[in-house]
């Protein structure tokens, strides 16, 4: 968000409350009732400050900080680990997008957040803002004297969620991705907003779906990072299913490893493989067990005649059976338009994409 492009909400915010009468105790019930900011709920996304000293804050999880307006002029707050109850009232300019508002005295409870933490200045600041402008999803309130514009997102109903997510073995998606969210998604040591934060993810990043639970009155979800990384926490409202390879999102246990070492296959054929390095090229043949949406497993005779796994997950290959018996070789994976170059120590394999996902 530019700089430029605040300014000049700051000024239209301001040449609307110019246009009113009237004191700061602004509108009356009925009014607040016909206003689109009645029964509305919302979450920050940043504070813009007008000093370059300051310049931008943003929260670390923004479920953390949220607002409800109420019809009957009641505001309820969630700042970090505080809340705030009390009254706001505004007087809509032309058009009704924009205008004067005002919170009354706000009870705010004072307990000492773990910091990072905005709340305290959000408490303090709510007395100083005289004007508001509604831009479809986002509610910028801004201070007197063009001191700064808390910006807000809404927050869709539509979008809560009702009961909690099933993990794969339950019939839940297998992989989630982050969505909703500025900034990061904070990944926290327990379920709770008081807890350590030991990573953030930011939007897009996949993450596993190691099952979910309810706490503090949400739901949680223990995650790792797509390939390996941390094991922790994550707000459940910012995560949707992954989409796989194929367009779906996936769901239910990927059972690919287990069949292949059954002996059970969904196809079978050769490949180009190499055992050590500066040997040509041959034909191995192998097996492929697939789960859908490029979950698999391909088992590879090698020219010693012992077998090889290796492991696909999404479309993209994740490791392979080393053990200390062939001195856990490095694993890595390179990609040439549509086929895997797979090399585990001097081992050499080429996996096209249809193996893994079919046709």
């Amino acid at each position: 968000m530019t700089r430029a492009f605040l300014m000049s909400i700051g000024f239209m915010v301001s040449w609307a409350s110019m246009m009113l009468t009237g004191s700061v105790a602004l509108s009356s019930t009925n009014a607040i009732a016909n206003n689109p900011l009645a029964n509305t709920s919302w979450q920050l996304v940043e504070f813009q400050s007008m000093d370059d000293s300051i310049g931008t804050k943003r929260p670390g999880d923004p479920t953390l900080y949220t607002m409800n307006l109420d019809e009957d002029g009641t505001v309820n707050m969630r700042l970090n680990c505080n809340s705030a109850r009390g009254q706001w009232s505004f007087e809509p300019g032309q058009g009704g997008v924009s205008g004067r508002f005002a919170f009354g005295p706000l009870a705010v409870t004072r307990a000492m957040c773990p910091p990072p933490s905005m709340d305290a200045s959000i408490a303090a600041d709510t007395q100083y803002i005289r004007g508001f402008f509604l831009d479809n999803d986002r509610l910028y309130l801004s201070l007197m004297a063009d001191a700064g514009i808390y910006v807000w997102q809404r927050e869709k109903p539509e979008t809560a969620l009702t009961e909690v997510p099933a993990s794969p073995e339950n019939g839940g998606p297998r992989n989630w991705v982050v969505a909703g969210v500025s900034g990061g998604l904070n990944l926290r040591q327990q379920p709770s907003t008081s807890a350590r934060i030991v990573a953030s993810f930011s939007p897009g990043t996949i993450l596993d779906n190691l099952g979910c639970e309810a706490s503090e009155g949400r739901y949680w979800c223990t995650v790792q990072p797509f390939g390996g990384g941390p094991v922790g926490y994550v707000a459940a409202e910012f995560l949707q299913p992954a989409v796989s390879p194929n367009g779906m999102a996936m769901t239910g246990p990927d059972d690919s490893a287990l069949r292949a070492g059954q002996g059970i296959f969904d196809a079978t054929g050769t490949i180009p493989c190499a055992q050590y390095r500066g040997q040509p090229m041959t034909a191995c043949e192998f097996g492929v067990a697939r789960a859908g949406g490029g979950y698999a497993t391909v088992v590879i005779k090698k020219p010693d005649s012992i077998n090889r796994a290796i492991f696909f997950r999404m479309g993209q290959p994740t490791g392979a059976d080393t053990s200390e018996a062939d001195g856990y070789p490095v694993f890595r994976a390179d990609k040439e338009n549509d086929l895997h170059i797979i090399r585990v120590g001097d081992e050499r394999y080429e996996i096209p994409d249809a193996v893994i996902l079919g046709g």
